[in-house]
C-alpha cells in the first residue's frame, strides 16, 4: 500500500514533562512506554492512525476524519505540522472514585491540509491508561457536519460485550459474543425487537478482550453541541465506525472554530483496568463552578419502588392511592432520619400524571404540601429530592425549566430528577438537540444550586468534571425492570462495571431486600407477606441474592444510591441495613483487583472522609470462591471486618435472602477466602481497631 507521510523535526512543548519525546515526530506513546500510536496518511490521502499496547497490536490502520457542507477532510490530505507536548498535573474532584486524579499525558497534534488549503487539526493524548483523540475545526462561521469517519479496526475478531445501538435507547441487554456476533439477528434479541437501525452497530462503550487479554473499551469524552456515538459495525474489515444519533443528512451546526468529543480507547491488561481508568474525565475541562459547597453526596430513600410494585401510583386520580402524600412522605422522611439517609425522592407529587394534560412542574397535587415537607425533612436532616418527568413532551419541559428550577431553589429543595420516558418528538434522545437540552439542564440546575440525575438520559461522557452538579444518570436497564418485566439477566450487573459504569455515575437503584415477591393487584390489595418458596413460580423478582444487593454499594459507582426497598423490607433485616447505614459515597481511592467481565467483579473502596475500607463481590449464576488479599491497608494496623456473605444454601432462585453477618480481623498481610452462591456475593466494612 503506499504511504505519504512527512516526518518533521517533533516540537517539544513541555508543560510538566512526563517523559522526553524521543520517537519519531508521527509516534507518540504514553508515559510509561506501554501505548503507542503512529500517525499517517494511506493511499490517497487517507488520514490514519493505530495503536499498540505491550507490543501487541491491538488496533491496525483505521482511517480518521470528518466531513462538512463545506469539506471533506477523508481524503486527499498531507500532513503540514506535528506537534508534540506533554502535561503531569493532578486534580481533586468534588465528588469521586478517588481524592485525587492524576493527568498525566504525552500529546500529538497533526495539522492536515487538503488540496484547497483548509486545515484539519487532529489532537491526541495518549496516558497510561488509552488514548482520547478529537477533531479541531479551524476557520468562522457556520458549517454543517454530515459525517465522521472515526474508525477503529481490530487485529482479530475479539471476544465483545456489546448493547444494541440505537439513536434512542439505551436500556437493552447486553450480548456476550465475538465481534463477528453483532448481528442484525443478535441486535434484535439484545434490544427485544425493539431496535430501529437498518444496520448492526453497538452503543458505548463497547469493551472486547484480545485473545492474549487486553481488554479495551471504546467511549467518548466532553459531549458538547454534537451528536451521541455509536458504532457501526464493519465484519469485512473487523472494524467500528464512529456513528452519529441523527436521522438527517446533518448530524450537527457547529460553528466554527470547533472542537468535537473526545473519541476515547481505554486500554488494560484486565478488565480491573478498565475500571480504574480516568481518562474520560481528565479529557473534561475543569470545574466551572466557583462555589461547590453545595453540593452533597448521599442515600436516599424514596416513594419509588411501592409504585413499580403497584402498592400506589404516581397519579392521583382516585383509582389507587397515591404515593406522593403528604402523609407518606413523611414516613419516608422518618425512616431516612433514623437510618442517616440525606434525602427523599419524591415521584408523582405535580399535577399531570396519568392524564393528557401538560405536567406542570410547580403545581403539586392537593394532598402534597411541598413546604411542609422540606420543613419537616430541615428539622430532621432529610432533604427533598424532586422530580420532574417529561414523557419525552420537551417542548413543555423547556418552556418551564427555569421556572420550576427556581420554584425548588425557593422551595429549598436541593436536587431534582428527571426523566424522558418515550419517544421525543422531532429530536432523538441522544441526538445534537438532545444532548444540548441535557446539558443545558446541568447549566441551568447549577445556577439555581440544584444537584440533577438525569434518567434516559444520552450517555455520560464526563462532563461531571465541569459541573459536578450532575450527579449521576441512569441509561442502562436498571433495578426497577426487575419489579415489572421478566427481570435483567444474571450476568448483568457483573457486566455493568465494564461497560456503562466506565461512562460515569450510574443510577443503578440498589438494595432490594426483598428480593422475592408477587407484583399484581392481589398484593397490593390485600399487602401479603410471602415466605420464599424454592419450588413456587414467581413471575417477578430480582434476579439476586440480598447479600449480592448489599455489594452494589460498592461494585457500582455513584455518588448518590438510592435505597430502593420498602422501609418495612428494611426493617425485617436490620443486620444488612446496617451495612447500608455505614456505606460511603465518596471514595478517596478505588481498585478492582479480581474481575472477569459478565461473570464477577471484586471492587475495593477506601472512604474519603474516614481510615475505613469497603469491599464489594458479585457474581452470576456461577458460585465462586475468591481468595482476598489486603495488601492496600495500612501496616501496622488491626483491622475490624464485618463480613455480610451468602448463607450456605443460598442462591439467586433458593433462597436468596439467606446471608450471614461475621466478624474477625485481618491485616495488611493477611488473605482471606470467600464464597459467592449462585447470583451472590459478599460485603465486607473494615475499620481499623484502637
Amino acid at each position: 500500500m503506499c504511504r505519504a507521510w512527512i516526518i518533521l523535526s517533533a516540537v517539544c512543548l513541555l508543560v510538566c514533562g512526563c517523559q522526553d519525546v524521543a520517537q519519531p515526530s508521527n509516534i507518540v506513546t504514553s508515559p510509561d512506554g506501554r501505548i503507542e500510536v503512529e500517525v499517517e496518511t494511506v493511499g490517497d490521502g487517507v488520514p490514519c492512525y493505530s495503536l499498540t499496547f505491550g507490543g501487541e497490536v491491538v488496533i491496525s490502520e483505521s482511517s480518521l476524519g470528518i466531513v462538512t457542507t463545506e469539506a471533506d477532510f477523508t481524503s486527499g490530505l498531507e500532513v503540514v505540522a506535528l506537534k508534540h507536548s506533554s502535561a503531569n498535573s493532578s486534580w481533586e474532584p468534588v465528588w469521586g472514585e478517588r481524592a485525587v486524579v492524576k493527568d498525566c499525558y504525552n500529546a500529538l497534534s497533526a495539522v492536515f491540509k487538503d488540496s484547497s488549503n483548509r486545515e484539519l487539526v487532529v489532537e491526541f493524548r495518549l496516558y497510561d491508561d488509552g488514548l482520547g483523540m478529537r477533531y479541531k475545526l479551524q476557520g468562522e462561521g457556520s458549517h454543517y457536519v454530515t459525517d465522521e469517519a472515526t474508525t477503529f479496526r481490530f487485529v482479530e475478531d475479539c471476544e465483545a460485550h456489546w448493547v444494541a445501538g440505537s439513536y434512542d435507547d439505551d436500556e437493552y441487554a447486553y450480548m456476550h459474543t465475538p465481534m463477528s456476533g453483532i448481528t442484525l439477528e443478535n441486535m434484535a434479541q439484545s434490544s427485544f425487537g425493539n431496535r430501529k437501525l437498518p444496520y448492526p452497530s453497538v452503543n458505548t462503550p463497547v469493551t472486547l478482550i484480545t485473545s492474549r487479554g487486553t481488554h479495551v473499551a471504546i467511549h467518548e469524552a466532553a459531549l458538547w453541541d454534537y451528536p451521541a456515538m455509536s458504532l457501526r459495525y464493519d465484519g469485512e474489515r473487523n472494524a467500528f465506525i464512529s456513528d452519529l444519533a441523527s436521522l438527517q443528512e446533518v448530524k450537527a451546526p457547529v460553528e466554527l472554530p470547533f472542537v468535537t468529543p473526545w473519541r476515547v480507547v481505554i486500554v488494560g491488561d484486565r478488565a480491573g483496568a478498565l475500571a480504574e481508568s480516568t481518562i474520560i474525565l481528565n479529557l473534561n475541562e475543569p470545574c466551572r463552578l466557583a462555589d461547590t459547597s453545595w453540593i452533597k453526596p448521599m442515600k436516599y430513600v424514596g416513594v419509588w419502588w411501592e409504585m413499580h410494585l403497584k402498592l400506589s401510583t404516581w397519579d392521583c386520580d382516585g383509582a389507587a392511592p397515591h404515593c406522593a402524600t403528604t402523609e407518606n412522605v413523611k414516613r419516608y422522611i422518618d425512616f431516612a432520619a433514623e437510618n442517616g439517609f440525606g434525602g427523599v425522592l419524591v415521584e408523582g407529587w405535580n399535577v399531570g400524571w396519568g392524564r393528557d394534560e401538560r405536567f406542570d412542574y410547580t403545581m403539586p397535587y392537593g394532598d402534597f404540601d411541598i413546604a411542609e415537607i422540606v420543613a419537616y425533612g430541615k428539622e430532621r436532616g432529610v432533604a427533598l429530592i424532586g422530580h420532574h418527568e417529561t414523557y419525552a413532551n420537551v417542548e413543555n419541559y423547556e418552556e418551564q425549566m427555569e421556572d420550576a428550577y427556581r420554584y425548588y431553589a425557593e422551595q429549598g429543595v436541593p436536587s431534582v430528577k428527571t426523566g424522558y420516558v418515550g419517544v421525543i418528538r422531532d429530536r432523538l434522545h441522544n441526538g445534537y438537540e438532545m444532548v444540548n437540552h441535557y446539558n443545558w439542564s446541568v447549566m441551568e440546575a447549577a445556577e439555581n444550586h440544584l444537584m440533577i440525575d438525569i434518567h434516559e438520559p444520552v450517555h455520560p461522557s464526563g462532563i461531571c468534571r465541569t459541573y459536578p452538579n450532575l450527579m449521576s444518570a441512569e441509561g442502562m436497564r436498571g433495578q426497577e425492570w426487575q419489579a415489572w418485566n421478566s427481570g435483567n439477566s444474571i450476568d448483568h450487573n457483573p457486566t455493568l462495571p465494564f461497560t456503562r459504569n466506565l461512562a460515569g455515575a450510574m443510577d443503578f437503584t440498589p438494595g432490594i431486600f426483598d428480593v422475592r415477591y408477587h407484583n399484581t393487584v392481589n398484593k397490593a390489595a390485600k399487602n401479603e407477606k410471602y415466605e420464599v418458596d424454592p419450588e413456587h413460580d414467581y413471575k417477578f423478582f430480582v434476579n439476586s441474592t440480598l447479600a449480592h444487593q448489599l455489594a452494589l454499594y460498592v461494585v457500582f459507582y455513584s455518588p448518590i444510591q438510592m435505597v430502593a426497598d420498602l422501609p418495612d423490607n428494611y426493617r425485617e433485616h436490620p443486620k444488612a441495613l446496617e451495612f447500608i447505614r455505614n456505606v460511603p459515597v465518596d471514595w478517596a481511592e478505588s481498585y478492582v483487583p479480581e474481575a472477569k467481565v459478565g461473570d464477577y467483579c471484586v471492587t475495593v473502596r477506601k472512604d474519603k472522609h474516614s481510615e475505613n475500607w469497603y469491599v464489594g463481590a458479585i457474581t452470576d449464576d456461577e458460585p465462586r470462591e475468591v481468595t482476598l488479599k489486603f495488601d492496600y491497608l495500612n501496616p501496622n494496623t488491626i483491622y475490624e471486618a464485618t463480613i455480610y456473605r451468602d448463607g450456605g444454601d443460598a442462591g439467586w432462585n433458593t433462597r436468596p435472602q439467606r446471608y450471614v453477618v461475621e466478624r474477625c480481623t485481618v491485616t495488611k498481610v493477611d488473605k482471606l477466602t470467600l464464597r459467592m452462591a449462585s447470583g451472590g456475593g459478599f460485603a465486607i466494612e473494615l475499620r481499623p481497631t484502637e
